[in-house]
């Protein structure tokens, strides 16, 4: 269970990271800023490659997510990283974390309780 829980930690350590990237952007800045489009890209490939390694049976406890989607995004990242829009990660960036915080915060309270 440590090992998920710092999993779990990282991804959320992520999302904070996120967060600070992007506060303050409209998307066109974001899109025109590749340090920015590459520092988030990278952070959300952490995100992708912890979610592997998060505790079984997450899946039932936060149904809401698309771990799938989660999961895959880090090997699309690095194995096409030439043709990752800067657009999908503005997207993924501002509509598809809020909720993976959620799931993430209840997972830890999970976690620490057992």
């Amino acid at each position: 269970m440590e090992r998920a829980l710092q999993r779990a930690k990282d991804i959320l350590d992520s999302i904070s990271e996120i967060e600070g990237f992007l506060s303050g952007l409209e998307e066109g800045a974001f899109v025109a800023d590749r340090k920015s489009v590459l520092a988030v890209t990278h952070l959300i490939m952490i995100i992708g490659e912890a979610a592997k390694h998060l505790a079984p049976g997450i899946e039932d406890r936060c149904p809401d997510i698309p771990w799938r989607d989660v999961r895959s995004m880090r090997d699309r990242i690095v194995h096409e990283y030439g043709t990752i829009n800067p657009r999908l990660v503005w997207r993924i960036a501002t509509n598809d974390l809020a909720p993976l915080r959620a799931a993430l915060l209840k997972e830890r309270d999970f976690l620490t309780s057992c």
